[in-house]
C-alpha cells in the first residue's frame, strides 16, 4: 500500500486460504500529477498501463488499485457530503488512469454512442424494525445514491453520452425500489437514464428465463436473462431435483436447466459497457463480497445452488456446503461479461465487517471507513478489501472470514484488539449457533448457515486470468485529501 501523504495506517495481512499468481505487471511507475509516495503494507507491486490492453477485466490497469479517503465525505448520522464525493471520484480516476485531466480519466473508458450499464447493490438496505442490528454500527449499506449521482455526473459531462444510453440496474427489481434507488431515478440528474432489473424478486426456483413473477403481472423494468447466453456447473439445488415415491432425490442428467446459469439481458444485450458499484462488504458464504460477487451473483440466475444451508449430518447437526470458490470466478469470466465490465468503483464510504450481505443476519455490524476505490482489475479490488475486512475484524476481536463456517466451530485463541483472534464454542447444534467472546469478555451470538466461508474465489478468479491476486504485483494507493 501507498499513501500519498504519506501518514499512517499500515495495511495488514488477513487469512488465506490459498495464493494464486495472477498476471505479472511490471515496469515504471508512470502516474502523472502523483508524487512523494511511501512504500507501506503487503501489497508490495508497481504497476504500469497496459496501453495495448482491452477494455474489461482485467483491463489495462492489472493490479493497480486506488483508495480516495475524506474525514469529512460522511458525518456522524451517516449523512454523505455530495461535494467531497465529487473530489474523491475525480481525484480517483485521475490517479487510476495516470491523467491530471478528470474528463481525459472517463474518456480513457467511455465515448459517445457507448450505452453503460451502472451495476449497484441494493442487498445492504437499513434495518427494519427488529432486523439484524446486535452489533454496533448497525446501518445500512448499499451503492450510496451521492455515487451514483457523480458516476451518472462524470458520464455525461466528460464523456458525452446520451442520457438514454444510460441504464442503471440490478438483479432484482424490488430489491432495487426497497432501496429507494427507483425514486432516485426521477431526480433531476438522473432524469431521461434508464433503469433495468433482471428479474421480478427472490424465488426459489431461480430458473425462469423471463424474470416476471406471476402474481404481480409484467413489470415493464424487468427484462429477464438471456436464453443464448449461460455457463453450466455440475451441480444443483436440492429443491430442483424431484423426488421418487419413497422420498430419495432423483436427478435428471437431461434436465440442463437446473445446472445452469443464465446471463442477464443487461448484460448480454442491453449494454457495451459497465461500471460496478459494490460495497466493501464480508459475506458469511464467500466470505467477502465486493466487485466479483457482485457480478457473479448480480448479473445471473440459479445462484442459490451456490450455498445450501440446512441439511442434516449425523447426530442432528447441520450442514451447509458451499460451492462459492468455483462459482463466483465460473459465472464472472463469461465472454460478455468479461468483456463489458470496464470499470468496478467500490463505494467503502461505509464497510461491514460481519454478517453480510444483508441486515437480516443478528451479527450485522458496520462502519465508517470513508473511502472509494478504484480499478479495472476486480480480483485486486477484491483481494485489498479482503485485507482490510480481515483488518476491521481483527481490531474488533473477529476471527477472519476464512475462519469462520460450521465446520470450523472450535477453541481458537482470546486475543486483543489487535489479533484476529476469538472464542468460539457450540451452543447448540440443532440451531448452528455460536458463543463469541470479543476482546472484552463480552459474549456474542451469531449464527454461521454455511460449512466455511469460502474468500479463496479471489485467489482461483486470478488464475482464471480474471485479475492479479499475488500481493506482490498489487499495487494499493492511498490517497488521503483534506
Amino acid at each position: 500500500m501507498r499513501r500519498e501523504t504519506g501518514l499512517g495506517g499500515v495495511t495488514r495481512r488477513g487469512f488465506l486460504l490459498g495464493a494464486g499468481a495472477g498476471l505479472a505487471v511490471g515496469g515504471p511507475l508512470g502516474w502523472l500529477g502523483l508524487r512523494g509516495w511511501q512504500a507501506l503494507g503487503p501489497f508490495t507491486g508497481r504497476t504500469s498501463e497496459q496501453p495495448q490492453a482491452p477494455l474489461g477485466m482485467p483491463g489495462p490497469f492489472p493490479g493497480r488499485v486506488v483508495e480516495t479517503r475524506h474525514p469529512a465525505v460522511i458525518d456522524p448520522a451517516d449523512r454523505i457530503d455530495p461535494a467531497i464525493v465529487r473530489r474523491m471520484m475525480d481525484r480517483g480516476m485521475c490517479a487510476l488512469t495516470g491523467s491530471d485531466d478528470v474528463r481525459m480519466a472517463w474518456r480513457r473508458f467511455f465515448e459517445p454512442g457507448d450505452v453503460v450499464g451502472i451495476k449497484v447493490n441494493p442487498v445492504g438496505r437499513a434495518p427494519l424494525p427488529g432486523e439484524g442490528g446486535r452489533l454496533a454500527g448497525a446501518r445500512g449499506v448499499i451503492s450510496s445514491p451521492a455515487v451514483i449521482v457523480e458516476i451518472v455526473r462524470a458520464l455525461l459531462d466528460h464523456c458525452g453520452l446520451r442520457r438514454r444510453d444510460i441504464i442503471v440496474f440490478e438483479r432484482y427489481a424490488n430489491e432495487f425500489r426497497d432501496a429507494g434507488y427507483a425514486r432516485l431515478m426521477t431526480c433531476r440528474d438522473l432524469d431521461g437514464c434508464r433503469w433495468y432489473a433482471s428479474a421480478w424478486g427472490y424465488d426459489d426456483a431461480q430458473l425462469a428465463i423471463d424474470g416476471q413473477h406471476s402474481r404481480y403481472g409484467r413489470d415493464p423494468h424487468v427484462v429477464g436473462y438471456d436464453p443464448d447466453q449461460f455457463v453450466t456447473m455440475g451441480f444443483a439445488a436440492p429443491e430442483h431435483t424431484p423426488r421418487d415415491a419413497d422420498g430419495r432425490r432423483r436427478f435428471h442428467p437431461r434436465d440442463d436447466r437446473i445446472q445452469r446459469s443464465h446471463l442477464s439481458i443487461i448484460v448480454s444485450r442491453l449494454c457495451n459497457k459497465i461500471i460496478t458499484v459494490p460495497n466493501l462488504k464480508d459475506h458469511k458464504s464467500a466470505g467477502i463480497t465486493i466487485a466479483l460477487k457482485n457480478m457473479s451473483h448480480g448479473m445471473n440466475n440459479n445462484v442459490a445452488r451456490s450455498h445450501i444451508a440446512g441439511l442434516y449430518r449425523l447426530g442432528g447437526s447441520m450442514s451447509g456446503p458451499n460451492q462459492c470458490n468455483t462459482f463466483i470466478p465460473t459465472a464472472v469470466n463469461q465472454t460478455p461479461l468479461r468483456h463489458k465490465a470496464v470499470l468496478h468503483i467500490c463505494d467503502g464510504i461505509i464497510g461491514v465487517y460481519e454478517g453480510g450481505p444483508g441486515c437480516w443476519n443478528p451479527t450485522w455490524g458496520t462502519w465508517q471507513r470513508k473511502s472509494l476505490f478504484f480499478a479495472t482489475d476486480p480480483v485486486a479490488l477484491d483481494h485489498v478489501g479482503w485485507d482490510i475486512i480481515d483488518a476491521k475484524r481483527a481490531e474488533l476481536g473477529w476471527a477472519p472470514v476464512g475462519h469462520m463456517g460450521l465446520v470450523q466451530q472450535g477453541p481458537q485463541l482470546r486475543g486483543t484488539p489487535g489479533m484476529a483472534a476469538m472464542t468460539v464454542g457450540c451452543q447448540s447444534s440443532a440451531a448452528a449457533a455460536a458463543v463469541v467472546l470479543d476482546h472484552q469478555g463480552r459474549a456474542r451470538w451469531l449464527s454461521e448457515p454455511f460449512d466455511r466461508r469460502q474468500p479463496e474465489h479471489v485467489a482461483l478468479a486470478g488464475l482464471v486470468g480474471l485479475g492479479v491476486f499475488d500481493a506482490a504485483q498489487i499495487e494499493h494507493r492511498v490517497i488521503e485529501l483534506r
